[in-house]
């Protein structure tokens, strides 16, 4: 599976998440109340809904998403851990109808990678970058390092942008923040950011 569409894949459940809670109102009520019959959810079809009904659309694309990696035998561990950060925040959210729960999932992920990383660089035999990338490229092991800790602050940074902005700004522009910048604008730019660290000292 080429990179980036396995990128576009992994973006769906969020661009799902999104449009449902930007057109929710737009949906018809027929299907709020189906879904409020099936997960017993008692939504309305107000503005205030919308965060519930895209939590709830989010949980299921990327439990449909999951299926389609395992059947496909592409699915990896941090699927499994996102499925269940995931699923653990939507049903917090839903059950005690606080939008918080799936407001500061993105922070957990992100932390969770941070984390990751950090312990990978402690007590990992290899660096994990380099064992992605090594085939593609070949960087002294200092360079690789650099990288590793460049990706741990990104994750940490981005972690605390969601909450910031969860915290202290409304939801819709939680929502679009977390679509717009945390999901496309910031994303791109680091990866721009590689690139021109990689074109200046990479052997090969």
């Amino acid at each position: 599976m080429g990179l980036i569409l396995k990128a576009f894949i992994d973006f769906v459940p969020v661009l799902l998440f999104f449009l449902t809670y930007i057109f929710f109102t737009d949906i018809p009520f027929e299907y709020i109340q189906y879904s409020n019959e099936i997960f017993n959810i008692k939504l309305g079809n107000d503005k205030g809904s919308g965060i519930y009904f895209a939590t709830l659309i989010l949980m299921i694309s990327y439990s449909i998403q999951c299926l389609i990696f395992y059947f496909l035998k592409q699915v990896k561990k941090i699927h499994i851990i996102t499925l269940a950060i995931i699923l653990i925040a939507g049903i917090s959210t839903l059950y005690f109808k606080n939008p918080l729960f799936i407001k500061i999932k993105p922070s957990i992920v992100y932390w969770g990678f941070a984390l990751f990383f950090m312990v990978n660089q402690l007590i990992g035999k290899e660096n994990i970058i380099k064992k992605i990338l090594q085939e593609q490229v070949i960087l002294d092991d200092s360079n690789w390092k650099f990288l590793t800790h460049s990706w741990i602050l990104f994750f940490l940074l981005c972690g605390i942008l969601n909450l910031y902005v969860a915290n202290y700004y409304s939801e819709e522009t939680w929502v679009e923040f977390k679509f717009y910048i945390l999901g496309i604008v910031l994303p791109v730019i680091f990866i721009i950011l590689n690139g021109i660290y990689l074109s200046i000292y990479v052997k090969k």
